[in-house]
């Protein structure tokens, strides 16, 4: 069967004259800064002949991943390999509060780890403690949706909003420090009117509000006012049929917000390229166009506000491996360029594990791993960038100064003087001062050997 991903890479490579200099260029700018350590003694004097190595640990940038089955599959191998694999890869990981399954019983939230399990939704504290044991930072996914509501929820306005406000509040009080990044409204722009379709999947009224998204987003504010609060919108509202530059739905609703005076912190857009196989050239045409996705991230650029690549499942239709190496050519390109954009911040998978996708996405095989945990060649391309490519390591001998260009993130530095050696953790991240990250003696670390 004819696999159209194939004419979609052609036509991607088509534009490798503009994009391949222009791809290394932005990376080096926005995500990479001009760093200077300095080496001093107890008195403040500088060494001399400082054996320095340098490794990134962590990125600034935030490569994410749904969490979704964590802890769910029945043996405990693939479980284990699952966590090793999610962490290898991901230091951004987000968290389900889908309502349906948070609290199927009135007042009775799945939060604590002993939770009846339910599939696609291993409890809140279970997805914490594997997020604060690694060090993964965390996304809650979503906080007021339109669709996935328990069946108790009140068909009265007045009472709804009361129930969500309460919803909104416990999770505030057990998460609010320790989840910073919430997803607030989802899917919106494209429902309009529920009562047109009856009481199906999108199912809470209130959204056809004329004020719903700025009470959403003022509501989640009260309860967390020191969390980063995002809109997060489908592909075809956001890379495909829909955008239409300034003119697009979804621009023009930002607009509006921002004009009102709602505090949106950031701006999410979905990725999730579910065509058919044999048709895939024609119908992610227009969305895998490197030169739409360049007009698409800088046109929302103009909010100054950061994108989140939010939801990427990229097919690879079976565990054939011709169309696994699709599958990762592509991902890899499309990464690389996403990767560049200067106010993107975060790109997150979808789904991990083929088979683990909701219901009959499961067709597309989106995930970076095989159903038994084993790693398809798209994992291991995304691991090449992200561990090793868009990785700072090197070592050197200096006096007084090393200065040197990296990967925004967390830095372990390794120093031997003297015979003595010792490794100190810094943060070297992008400047916020106002002033040119790349005049980097301004800001200077200082490591006291």
């Amino acid at each position: 069967m004819p696999n159209g991903l194939e004419n979609i890479i052609k036509n991607f490579d088509s534009y490798d004259y503009y994009l391949s200099g222009k791809i290394a260029r932005d990376i080096e700018e926005n995500r990479k800064g001009q760093f200077v350590l300095t080496f001093k003694n107890e008195k403040g004097e500088e060494l001399t002949d400082v054996h320095v190595k340098v490794r990134q640990k962590k990125h600034a940038f935030k490569f994410g991943c749904g969490a979704f089955y964590l802890d769910q599959f029945e043996d405990e191998e693939r479980r284990s390999l699952y966590r090793e694999r999610f962490k290898e890869l991901f230091n951004y990981a987000v968290v389900p509060f889908y309502w349906d399954t948070l609290e199927p019983e009135q007042g009775k939230p799945r939060f604590e780890k002993d939770s009846p399990f339910i599939n696609r939704r291993p409890p809140i504290d279970t997805i914490m403690q594997f997020c604060d044991e690694n060090k993964i930072r965390a996304k809650g996914h979503c906080l007021v949706y339109n669709s996935f509501q328990p069946k108790w929820i009140s068909d009265d306005n007045e009472v709804l909003k009361r129930q969500i406000t309460n919803r909104i509040k416990s999770i505030a009080e057990k998460y609010e420090d320790r989840i910073f990044d919430f997803d607030v409204i989802n899917e919106m722009i494209t429902v309009y009117k529920n009562a047109y379709y009856g009481n199906g999947s999108r199912n809470m009224q209130i959204s056809d509000e004329p004020d719903h998204e700025k009470w959403a987003f003022d509501t989640c504010r009260r309860y967390f006012p020191n969390a980063n609060l995002y809109w997060n919108e489908g592909m075809h509202e956001t890379f495909g049929a829909h955008y239409k530059g300034f003119r697009s739905f979804y621009y023009l609703i930002i607009e509006k917000m921002l004009r009102d005076g709602v505090k949106i912190d950031g701006l999410g857009m979905q990725y999730h390229a579910y065509e058919p196989k044999e048709t895939a050239d024609i119908k992610l045409a227009e969305v895998c166009n490197p030169l739409r996705i360049i007009d698409v991230l800088e046109r929302y650029g103009d909010f100054k506000l950061p994108i989140h690549i939010s939801e990427v499942s990229i097919p690879s239709y079976s565990n054939e491996r011709y169309d696994e190496e699709l599958q990762a050519e592509l991902t890899e390109r499309l990464f690389k360029l996403w990767f560049s954009s200067k106010y993107c911040e975060s790109i997150v998978w979808w789904n991990l594990c083929d088979n683990t996708a909701y219901k009959a996405e499961n067709v597309y095989h989106s995930g970076l791993l095989r159903y038994d945990c084993t790693e398809k060649p798209v994992y291991k391309s995304l691991s090449k960038l992200i561990n090793k490519e868009w990785n700072t390591a090197f070592e050197d001998t200096v006096s007084g100064q090393l200065r040197f260009s990296g990967f925004y993130g967390e830095y372990d530095i390794e120093t031997e003087y003297q015979g003595k050696k010792s490794v100190t953790s810094v943060n070297l991240m992008r400047d916020n001062t106002g002033y040119d990250n790349r005049l980097c003696d301004f800001r200077a670390k200082e490591i006291v050997l």
